[in-house]
């Protein structure tokens, strides 16, 4: 399989804590996404596909924490 788009980021909580971990990869050419993904609010580890478009946003499925994954740049900036 070739991939189009891999990223693993750090999550923080709503307090700014980092707790959780996400690993997206989605297929060269393709449009769903392969979720792995603990959140940062409640700890719930999760394996799930998803529609692929950018900015990329999920919920956890447990606690319904809204997780949005920005470009590397954005992120880059935001800490800056």
């Amino acid at each position: 399989m070739e991939i189009g788009y891999i990223t693993t980021r750090d999550l923080e909580n709503s307090s700014g804590k980092v707790n959780g971990k996400i690993r997206v990869v989605v297929p060269k050419g393709g449009n769903v996404a392969d979720i792995n993904l603990t959140c940062p609010e409640c700890g719930n580890n999760q394996n799930k596909k998803e529609d692929w478009k950018m900015p990329f946003s999920t919920k956890c499925d447990k606690c319904g924490f809204q997780i949005k994954i920005q470009s590397l740049r954005k992120e880059i900036k935001k800490k800056k």
